[in-house]
């Protein structure tokens, strides 16, 4: 079946630094009968979970103890904390601990539960760039002096593991690049806290990550693995008006994947403005392509801090508000975590309010991400993380858990009641109306919804590219029209009706 979706392409062009033209390719959606897990994989809606913490360290969730803390002094930064470990210890001793971390980290996984009662699609697992097969390309970048660590630590046959068994437990994987060299925001969870982001103002950085490190994820991860669900290929880039930096490397690193894995999502971030990466996806022909992530966190601004939690909660409609007509987006880190300050402002029982919070975010998510959302985080090396960790907000009713179950039954009178409604209001209206396009594209979404239902109750996902090339592929056959719009409303119903739990 892969090699069948890549027999035909649409071609289109994407800009090199904002100007000159680069080809890349998109394949064609297979047939609702001929849909495979590897497709269903790439653009199913997710109910997802963040493995904070087991690659790229963070020791607020887990190994303070024994990695980033020493001689109780705490190293924020990954690269702090192995470069003070090297000055005690042996670089073997180094790499047996980090090596340590991550069994402790993947062994304490409870997959039955995320398979059989979380029911979650897809893991977020945030890696750095000195984690590609094992510090192989640290070269000329900062990790550079700690690159035999890495090589004897081995993260990247850790991940690999990783992957085989979410495969057998039906559970998708996003490769998230969490650290660039440089940093892409100034945060230590890039590896190595900078006085501020350089990655996007370093053009070397930018070509080592997309001329080698990108396509070495493609070639000894991806490609083999029907269950990546696509390759993060920045975590929050800083908000930029005018983002040069983030142009051009966005553009690079898109073709470099699709040269190599036509398909494959690419995400992006949102950069703390949604609708400015929405257009340039739309401008450079990337939004069939590209998903952007958002974070939603209402814990951290001084603005946040500021109001009460019923007046977050009900300021969520209007401030998670994705332009997700233009292009695809999913939420790839929240919580249910509120500032004190914001709790000191709050009266009324803790426990419901946080439940109304996250259920609220969750609705908000399911109109405007189409790609699902990734909770942060999974475990905690001490207690449950509460409103941080995913086990106790499902364990008391706050997030959602999909429904079980392997197909979905549609009622044909319900789909024909819609068409005799569609042509009732329609007739009478001065056209010759073309009802048999909205007929049309009601069937084919219906068709869809059954095919991934039958793939782990799953739903669609990614609404705006799949419905981009559900319509170019009707056309190809059925020949354009000024009717076209009784295709997409018939289409869309479908989605609205039927692609819902």
């Amino acid at each position: 079946m892969i090699s069948s979706l890549r027999n035909k392409f649409e071609h289109f062009k994407v800009s090199e630094k904002g100007g000159k033209e680069l080809s890349t390719t998109l394949p064609k959606l297979p047939s609702a009968k001929d849909l495979d897990k590897s497709t269903i994989y790439k653009y199913r809606y997710n109910y997802g979970v963040n493995l904070g913490a087991l690659f790229v360290l963070e020791p607020w969730i887990f190994s303070k103890e024994t990695l980033c803390t020493i001689d109780g002094k705490e190293y924020e930064s990954e690269y702090d904390a192995i470069s003070q470990q090297l000055k005690k210890h042996s670089t073997e001793d180094v790499a047996k601990m980090l090596n340590d971390h991550y069994k402790k980290y993947i062994d304490r996984i409870d997959w039955e539960w995320l398979s059989k009662d979380a029911h979650v699609t897809a893991l977020r697992i945030p890696i750095g760039y000195w984690h590609v097969e094992d510090g192989k390309h640290l070269d000329s970048l900062p990790f550079a002096s700690l690159k035999r660590v890495y090589e004897l630590a081995k993260p990247w046959e850790k991940l690999s593991g990783l992957i085989s068994t979410a495969k057998e437990m039906n559970i998708g994987v996003l490769i998230d690049f969490h650290g660039l060299p440089g940093g892409a925001n100034s945060d230590s969870h890039s590896g190595l806290k900078n006085d501020e982001a350089e990655f996007f103002h370093k053009e070397k950085y930018m070509t080592k990550v997309y001329k080698e490190i990108l396509p070495a994820v493609i070639k000894t991860m991806t490609l083999d693995n029907e269950n990546i669900i696509g390759v993060q290929v920045v975590n929050e880039a800083y908000f930029d008006n005018n983002p040069k930096g983030q142009k051009f490397y966005y553009s690079e690193a898109i073709n470099a994947i699709e040269n190599l894995q036509p398909g494959l999502p690419v995400v992006i971030s949102d950069g703390w403005w949604p609708q400015q990466w929405a257009d340039w996806a739309k401008e450079k022909n990337f939004s069939n392509t590209v998903v952007i992530d958002s974070h939603v966190y209402r814990c951290f601004s001084d603005s946040d801090k500021s109001k009460d939690a019923n007046t977050i909660i009900k300021e969520l409609p209007s401030t998670v508000n994705f332009p997700y007509d233009d292009t695809d987006y999913t939420v790839g880190e929240f919580s249910g975590v509120l500032d004190g300050q914001t709790w000191e402002k709050t009266s009324g029982d803790r426990a419901a309010t946080v439940q109304k919070y996250v259920q609220t975010q969750v609705n908000i998510f399911s109109h405007v991400a189409s790609w699902g959302w990734f909770f942060w985080t999974l475990q905690f090396e001490y207690g449950d993380g509460g409103e941080w960790g995913l086990a106790p907000m499902m364990q008391n009713g706050n997030l959602p858990k999909r429904p079980h179950g392997n197909g979905l039954q549609i009622d044909k009178k319900k789909i024909d009641s819609i068409i005799e409604e569609h042509k009732a209001y329609w007739d009478g209206k001065g056209k010759n109306f073309e009802h048999w396009r909205f007929e049309d594209g009601i069937n084919t979404a219906v068709d869809d919804i059954i095919a991934f239902r039958k793939f782990d109750n799953s739903l669609i996902g990614r609404w705006h590219s799949w419905k981009a090339q559900r319509r170019a592929e009707y056309i190809s056959v059925k020949k354009d029209s000024e009717f076209m719009w009784e295709w997409d409303q018939g289409y869309q119903r479908g989605l609205d009706e039927f692609n819902k739990y």
